[in-house]
């Protein structure tokens, strides 16, 4: 029987995300204005109205492209994590094999992991929610510790593929 489990979870934004989106709006407008004040009865009047254009284009896509939100995809004992940007862009974390896997736990308060080669953070970034490890020896990026948000679901899913240590 084949196991296909996807959840999406969507990054919950902090003051940093709020500061960046403020100054890249101000930014945008502030080139915008200037662009605009010092084209208006010259010759290059067209070359002003593109850099305004241009400016608010990029105000927007740099305010958007902090609209994260990350995927996490179970097919038969791997597990994909992918990052989705904005609803335009999709980008492949790490993909790992359960079978794989050295630990799996709650991330507690204060509680890190140290001694790893790669970390790789998927999380709702929500205090509601509770966030999970998954240490795995990876081929590509050796002692890899990746932290997420999974359903009960897809917890319960994903410990058929732990090798027998882990699934209690």
């Amino acid at each position: 029987m084949d196991v296909f489990k996807e959840q999406n979870v969507v990054r919950l934004q902090d003051s940093r995300d709020l500061g960046k989106k403020i100054i890249f709006g101000v930014t945008a407008v502030m080139i915008a204005a200037t662009a605009l004040l010092f084209t208006f009865g010259t010759m290059i009047m067209m070359l002003g109205l593109m850099i305004t254009i241009g400016a608010v284009y990029l105000g927007y896509y740099l305010v958007t492209s902090l609209n994260i939100e990350y995927e996490y995809i179970l097919t038969n004992g791997e597990v994909d994590f992918d990052k989705i940007t904005a609803q335009r862009s999709r980008k492949r974390l790490i993909s790992v094999k359960l079978n794989t896997a050295v630990d799996f736990g709650k991330v507690e308060e204060g509680k890190t992991i140290e001694d790893a080669d790669t970390y790789v953070t998927a999380t709702a970034n929500d205090p509601e929610l509770t966030d999970y490890y998954l240490r795995v020896k990876h081929n590509g990026y050796g002692d890899t510790v990746i932290y997420f948000t999974p359903s009960e679901d897809m917890i319960t899913l994903m410990k058929h593929y732990f090798p027998r240590e882990l699934r209690s």
